[in-house]
């Protein structure tokens, strides 16, 4: 016949404390290493979190730079393309000019 101490109370997975058996002080202390175990999962899940967002934060400040980068490419080729159509309108004018002088 195999008998269990009455002074092992640990609560783990596999043997759960006999709430029935344990004294006030006993259960308290073991509400607060249920609270402590719970604290961590807590500590940790908040932890790996702020990483997350850190990571996310770091991929759209590349995007960011990256989108910055194209549009200050797009807007030289804008002032290229402007520069262009200012020089061809002012020819234009002119052909004009000396088609009405003639």
């Amino acid at each position: 016949m195999v008998t269990t101490s009455s002074t092992s109370k640990a609560d783990t997975p596999i043997s759960l404390a006999d709430l029935t058996k344990m004294s006030e002080k006993e259960r308290d202390d073991l509400l607060i290493q249920i609270r402590e175990r719970r604290l961590r999962s807590v500590v940790i899940y908040e932890e790996l979190s702020l990483m997350k967002a850190e990571a996310r934060k770091e991929q759209l400040e590349g995007q960011l730079t990256k989108a910055l980068e194209m549009f200050n490419k797009d807007l030289v080729r804008v002032d290229k393309a402007l520069a262009s159509l200012e020089t061809r309108a002012v020819k234009l004018r002119s052909i004009e000019l000396e088609i009405e002088q003639l």
